[in-house]
């Protein structure tokens, strides 16, 4: 089995896949107002290419092996993830051409709090919580789920063991 290892996720080193933004500490970035209310606005942009509304959801996630098992991704839309109360490791590769590309994978630890979004053809799949089961807020045009997400499950030698 194929093993990657997490690595902390930083604006730099998931640029190629897509924005992220601590949304509950945020510390300076992009504040306005003073304390004791502090607005931090325009923190992470999600372009969309559907016209559907944004809908959120949330994706209740239990403890389970970091086994990179499937991918998918969507062509025309920004997927938004935001673990709300546990740190996570989400998995990213480039966009290509409809190919699976096990080798190309990199997965990130995502703490609480921090938002990620997803570029339009991505590949990802669902978090995996640290320590114990994990909400992660997710944001997708209506109905994407449905319309526009290619989902693939790996061959067994290209299955991926995820090390912390």
């Amino acid at each position: 089995m194929r093993k990657i290892e997490a690595v902390s996720i930083t604006t730099e080193n998931f640029a190629p896949y897509g924005y992220l933004a601590n949304i509950t500490e945020p510390g300076d970035a992009y504040g306005l107002g003073k304390a004791p209310c502090v607005f931090h606005r325009d923190m992470v942009l999600a372009p969309m290419a559907s016209t559907a509304p944004v809908a959120f959801g949330s994706l209740k996630l239990e403890v389970r092996p970091m086994v990179i098992e499937d991918v998918e991704y969507h062509s025309s839309a920004v997927e938004i993830m935001m673990p709300l109360d546990e740190d996570v490791v989400m998995v990213a590769g480039p966009a290509n051409d409809d190919r699976v590309e096990p080798a190309l994978l990199k997965a990130f630890v995502v703490p609480a709090g921090t938002l990620v979004a997803f570029r339009a053809g991505v590949w990802h799949g669902a978090p995996f919580p640290l320590h114990q089961s994990a909400t992660v807020l997710i944001c997708l045009p209506e109905r994407t789920y449905l319309t526009d997400t290619k989902k693939y499950l790996l061959a067994a030698g290209d299955k991926t063991a995820i090390e912390l």
